[in-house]
């Protein structure tokens, strides 16, 4: 018995080392997803600005206007998400986050891009919340994400429930009207995200997104969130400005930086 305890040990640790060495291997080459055919949503909002800034570490910098920072609520449901080239499945991805000024240069131009810092992050696709994890992203599984467009005589009825299974998630749920969009553009989204693995960069790259900014969808969470506190309360009654997306194809590249 001693000596089979004896090789079982050895044996075990030198497979759990073998296991980080691999999975610190597969982040450090970064993550690449590909989407396809995709609706979303995204509706900005303006929250205090002391508060957001104990959210977002003090190296970024907010986009403060005479209304506050900016709370960026954004669902999108494709379908296709592949993720590294493996098979592509339909999925859904949501996230809240506090806009900021470009770190590092990129996705300067207002009319046509975004950067952000990432508050929350769930998908139910499980290769991509696991791929963002190992970057060090704090992404969340969501098996019970909901996107739903129902179209009614005079305009589309949007409703997203989103419930992370987790202990310390923030739920949340939009529901309001969506138009169909039809102003083209290109768009680059960054989103960003920083731990003890370093800094994380989210870059969707979109180079033919249809917009509309005519929806009127509302923000419900908890009040006892650190999205509840963000706001003061547990809902935004109709996003002050909003934009309702349609994509064929978008391609996000996620890098660490050392």
């Amino acid at each position: 018995m001693k000596r089979t305890i004896g090789w079982i040990i050895p044996t075990f640790l030198a497979t759990a080392a073998w296991q980080v060495q691999a999975d610190e291997s597969e982040a450090s080459r970064g993550l690449n997803v590909a989407f396809t055919d995709c609706t979303e949503f995204v509706g900005v909002a303006p929250v205090a600005e002391s508060k957001a800034r104990a959210l977002v570490p003090s190296q970024y910098q907010l986009v403060v206007d005479d209304a506050g920072a900016k709370l960026v609520v954004r669902i999108a449901h494709c379908q296709g998400v592949a993720v590294n080239n493996r098979p592509a499945q339909a999925g859904t991805v949501a996230h809240l986050g506090i806009m900021l000024y470009s770190p590092d240069g990129t996705g300067t131009d207002p009319n046509t891009a975004i950067n952000n810092y990432t508050l929350t992050y769930a998908s139910n696709v499980p290769a991509l919340v696991n791929g963002l994890r190992k970057q060090g992203v704090p992404a969340q599984w969501d098996g019970n994400l909901t996107y739903e467009v129902t179209p009614t005589s005079a305009t589309n009825e949007f409703y997203a429930a989103v419930s992370p299974d987790a202990p310390d998630a923030v739920t949340w749920f939009l529901h309001g009207n969506v138009a169909e969009p039809e102003i083209a553009s290109p768009f680059l989204a960054n989103w960003w995200s920083y731990s003890k693995k370093g800094e994380v960069k989210m870059a969707t790259n979109i180079e033919q997104i249809y917009f509309d900014f005519s929806s009127t969808v509302s923000f419900f969470t908890a009040r006892a969130s650190i999205i509840g506190d963000l706001l003061g309360g547990n809902s935004i009654a109709n996003f002050p400005l909003s934009f309702r997306g349609k994509f064929a194809s978008a391609q996000m590249t996620v890098t660490r930086a050392r």
